[in-house]
């Protein structure tokens, strides 16, 4: 299940750049692209981290989470993603069962992830984040604040 993220199709056209010019700049297929940038395809978590790096903001903004338009440097880590939703789950008194079951992605493949057996797709972290509201910079390890940044006046 991919998921759309407007917001990254927005800031390509804001840089006055089009679909092929960022399939060369991640080095990927001229036709691939444009299926991660509709949602048809899943974007992986690499390439989302790296699209950070090119429109210099953050994973929250990127996904629409936030509109404060913060900036990390710290690449993501794999290793860090599974330690924080073992973290997560902990903090909110839920077991995998549970916690699978409000996501909808069941006990087994939450225990997968949780375990780093495999890599969670990026869809089901930004599901994640959004139901919990977490920062999605937090669970990839680019930063220790938890909480989306909400712009106030």
């Amino acid at each position: 299940m991919a998921i759309f993220f407007k917001r990254i199709h927005d800031l390509m056209v804001d840089n006055d750049l089009k679909q092929k010019d960022i399939a060369h700049i991640l080095n990927v297929n001229v036709n691939t692209y444009p299926h991660w940038e509709s949602g048809m395809y899943e974007i992986p978590i690499d390439i989302v981290d790296r699209l950070t790096k090119i429109y210099n903001c953050s994973l929250d903004y990127l996904t629409g989470l936030s509109n404060v338009r913060d900036s990390f440097t710290k690449k993501y880590n794999p290793e860090e993603i599974y330690i924080r939703l073992k973290k997560l789950r902990k903090s909110l008194n839920l077991s995998q069962i549970e916690i699978g079951n409000i996501l909808g992605f069941g006990q087994m493949n939450y225990s997968r992830y949780e375990r780093g057996i495999i890599l969670i797709p990026f869809s089901k972290l930004y599901l994640i984040a959004k139901n919990f509201n977490i920062s999605l910079d937090y669970l990839m390890g680019k930063t220790d604040d938890k909480d989306i940044k909400i712009m106030t006046h």
